[in-house]
């Protein structure tokens, strides 16, 4: 499925309004969650590269498996929260595209909250993994380090998933239409256009002719009563 729009569809702000402490803290997640998983995914493409050279030329370097799979947890769990930020969770829509606009609202609103809540039970769950993990005293066979250490990233990870997800509940009961998140409208069918290929001129003169037709259509329903 394509990506939701960016924040341009969200509420606009005065072009003189300051940029509040909330606007700031959110951006600087959401830049340093990028750099992590840029990071991540390119240390996780290195070490898969170095293990198969080592493997073909005789060697075994087994801390860098135990790095691959360090860094798997790492970019699993720091995605959580920005794939919820900018609405690029999977979604399965078979039942919101059934439902009329108020409908599709009241079950975005439920999603959001459900998944804030599970997301909070799971975070506090990692926690007391993390807890037992610490007194058991494990450690990296190969590195000899702590594993509760990496794996702090687990609960934050969550946490941060579940507010992300109590935002986008919240941005439903006060804003007009359907939200996937804090920033982003939840707009199907200009998904559906731009996964057919439409370009935005396209899309413009499509819902251009869609409104025209309606009001056609209304137009002819008004005079039929009449």
């Amino acid at each position: 499925m394509a990506e939701p729009r960016g924040a341009s569809d969200g509420p606009k702000q005065g072009k003189g309004k300051k940029k509040g402490p909330f606007h700031m803290i959110d951006t600087g997640l959401n830049v340093i969650e990028q750099g992590i998983l840029i990071v991540g995914i390119l240390l996780m493409a290195l070490a898969a590269i170095v293990g198969v050279f080592a493997r073909n030329m005789g060697h075994s370097l087994s801390f860098v498996d135990e790095l691959a799979q360090l860094l798997v947890v790492i970019v699993t769990f720091v995605g959580v929260g920005h794939g919820v930020r900018n609405a690029r969770h999977i979604r399965v829509s078979a039942v919101h595209d059934l439902l009329p606009p108020l409908g599709q609202k009241i079950l975005l609103t439920f999603v959001s909250f459900f998944s804030c809540a599970l997301l909070a039970l799971l975070a506090v769950y990692s926690i007391d993994y993390i807890q037992n993990l610490h007194k058991s005293g494990r450690v990296m066979p190969s590195m000899q380090f702590p594993l509760w250490i990496p794996y702090l990233i687990v609960p934050i990870g969550l946490f941060v998933g579940s507010v992300q997800f109590f935002l986008a509940g919240v941005r439903n009961l006060i804003s007009d239409g359907a939200w996937l998140s804090w920033h982003h409208r939840d707009e199907y069918e200009d998904e559906m256009a731009v996964e057919g290929g439409l370009s935005k001129e396209e899309q413009d003169y499509y819902e251009e002719q869609v409104a025209a037709a309606e009001k056609k259509h209304a137009g002819e329903g008004g005079q039929s009563n009449g």
